[in-house]
């Protein structure tokens, strides 16, 4: 048995909250699989003194405190945006931590220079929780290294897919955010969701694995869902068909192009009869065919399935 391996967690959401309860209830589970027990170690948070989920550890507004931590051998960083989350994954690099991440913006803006850090340091940056939580795709584009991409297509952001799902079922646009916000399913400001900027984050990662190069989110064609009318679903429906908020990117000879909007797909097919927060992402390659994969793209639990598993696999 190797010896133990310390987790510093900087941030306490919904997501480092749902990570900090699974390493307490999961011990023997997590060392069995990590071939090492996993501890963590202590927790960072904007108010330490905030009831909230954190394992049992110290919580700290001192986030150098756990850079600095001999014991923190791996970083999870689950606050989100770029500022401070960037800077304080470059500090974990140069402290010579591993970082593990969620943070689809950051990673999709700033590839090259955390990918950088993190060879310079010879420490493993990983965001599988980053693209379709507890989905594997992040693994499976990685496998598919020696195929050439034809085809990313799919269901990248599970708030639009359930707006589009309730005007399946003859409510407004509005009223279907409003539920959305309700239940958790958006913020209350949904811009990131429903004007597309989440899904292009997500979009541009997997191109820029499966390319080999950085992605730049800014070159993903945006289509704001918010145009979308039930009258529009409707018309749809009657011709056997229903909108859905794709992502796709389409790999040419000479250049790549992607775009994220409302498309139309059939009714009977894996996009067509997803409901809730659920991601569908279909890959079609040369040598490995097409492959598809769909699960719960959102949510504490499915997105902290995703961060433990990148830890244990370092």
């Amino acid at each position: 048995m190797r010896a133990t391996f310390g987790v510093g967690l900087l941030g306490l959401g919904t997501v480092g909250s749902a990570v900090a309860r699974a390493m307490t209830t999961r011990t023997k589970r997590l060392e069995a699989m990590a071939g090492r027990p996993l501890r963590l170690v202590a927790a960072a948070a904007r108010d330490p003194k905030k009831q909230r989920d954190a394992g049992g550890v110290t919580v700290t507004q001192d986030v150098f405190a756990i850079l600095d931590d001999p014991d923190v051998h791996v970083v999870v960083e689950v606050i989100g945006g770029t500022s401070p989350a960037r800077d304080l994954q470059l500090a974990a690099f140069e402290r010579g931590k591993h970082v593990v991440t969620a943070n689809k913006e950051l990673v999709a803006k700033e590839w090259k220079a955390l990918h950088e850090a993190a060879r310079l340091a010879k420490r493993e940056l990983r965001f599988e929780a980053a693209v379709a939580a507890a989905v594997p795709v992040i693994a499976a584009t990685r496998q598919l290294a020696a195929s050439r991409p034809r085809v990313v297509r799919g269901l990248l952001n599970g708030t639009t897919t359930f707006i589009c799902s309730q005007l399946d079922r003859g409510r407004s646009f509005d009223e279907a955010l409003a539920e959305a916000i309700r239940l958790g399913y958006a913020e209350a400001d949904p811009t990131a969701d429903v004007d597309g900027y989440d899904a292009a984050y997500k979009l541009s990662i997997l191109i820029s694995l499966l390319e080999g190069r950085h992605f730049h989110p800014d070159d993903v064609r945006r289509t704001s869902l918010r145009g979308t009318t039930l009258a529009d679903v409707d018309a749809a429906r009657a011709r056997g068909v229903t909108i859905r908020y794709l992502a796709t990117a389409d790999f040419g000879e000479k250049a790549t192009r992607a775009r994220v909007g409302p498309e139309e797909v059939a009714l009977d097919s894996l996009e067509g009869q997803a409901v809730g927060p659920t991601n569908v992402v279909r890959f079609e390659t040369d040598l490995a065919g097409t492959l598809v994969f769909s699960g719960p793209g959102a949510g504490g639990d499915a997105t902290a399935s995703a961060i433990l598993g990148d830890v244990i696999a370092i």
